[in-house]
């Protein structure tokens, strides 16, 4: 699929990334189907059950408001479009931040995975151990707004500790620190900075109202599922990009070794051989002029 693109371009790389993705999303998509909607179905139950003992009144109050969206488009187109949109927003993301690291990294493979890892860490490990993700029966509805500020809020700074870990890493690098010294800087410093952010981000605004077996089992699977997209991405890019720029690479070796081979024959025999399997002639044919 992937054997016309042109990968010294930046827009293919892009593009590849995003198709990638996608098709890394599907994949999530299937995860979540089989792992993570059966506890979905659980959290829903245990939410309509609770809603039944409630008041007639505040039961169906603003009903006339909601748009009712089936449980079976939630488990089946939503849930596959859905991810492949994510799947592709990430392969935007891993492309440009791969780009951007070309300077400052090894080969395309090794460029990708140090781009994923930041990405991954920063729009899903981070966030999720602060504020990790609940089943629709947990959370107060009037609070989804602050949840989402400081949601987005975490990846940001994270993103920029990420950034800058990688940023301190190259200088070590340049400075000609050994790789022992250097790893055991960048992580000791980024224990330090992830330690402040956790502290100084405020507390999830949400109690746990349902069974804490359930709200982690959905929890898990939400991070498993989102790093499974980040892996297949990831490792999908690195391989087809590393690929791409290995095969020009082998093909200029294969021309140049079949010179040096047709160049040595010339040498060792003085003549190249003919259609016929044997050796040209190296004197000019003359034909025979009859006397007059």
């Amino acid at each position: 699929m992937f054997a016309r693109f042109d990968f010294t371009r930046p827009r293919t790389i892009v593009a590849a990334a995003v198709l990638i993705g996608a098709l890394s999303g599907v994949g999530g998509a299937i995860f979540h189907s089989i792992a993570t909607e059966p506890r979905v179905d659980e959290a829903i139950a245990l939410e309509e059950a609770a809603a039944a003992l409630a008041p007639t009144a505040e039961a169906g109050h603003g009903d006339e408001d909601e748009v009712s969206v089936s449980r079976s488009d939630q488990k089946g187109a939503g849930l596959f479009a859905a991810y492949a949109l994510t799947g592709a927003a990430f392969g935007l993301f891993l492309g440009v931040t791969s780009l951007s690291l070309r300077t400052t990294a090894g080969g395309p493979f090794r460029r990708v995975v140090v781009s994923g890892a930041i990405l991954a860490g920063a729009i899903t490990i981070a966030p999720w151990l602060k504020y990790p993700p609940n089943p629709p029966a947990v959370g107060d509805p009037d609070t989804v707004g602050e949840r989402e500020r400081l949601f987005v809020l975490m990846i940001v700074l994270a993103a920029l500790v990420l950034a800058g870990l990688a940023r301190l890493s190259a200088r070590l690098r340049n400075a000609e620190w050994p790789d022992d010294r250097r790893i055991a800087a960048v992580v000791v410093a980024g224990l330090m900075a992830f330690g402040v952010l956790f502290v100084a981000m405020p507390a999830s605004p949400d109690a746990l109202g349902v069974p804490a077996n359930l709200v982690w089992q959905f929890r898990l699977n939400s991070l498993t599922g989102n790093l499974l997209v980040w892996t297949l991405l990831t490792l999908g890019l690195g391989v087809v990009w590393a690929e791409a720029v290995r095969r020009p690479v082998a093909a200029s070796a294969s021309a140049s070794a079949s010179t040096s081979a047709s160049a040595s024959a010339l040498a060792a025999g003085g003549a190249a051989p003919d259609a016929t399997g044997g050796a040209q002639n190296s004197m000019p044919f003359s034909a025979e002029i009859p006397a007059s």
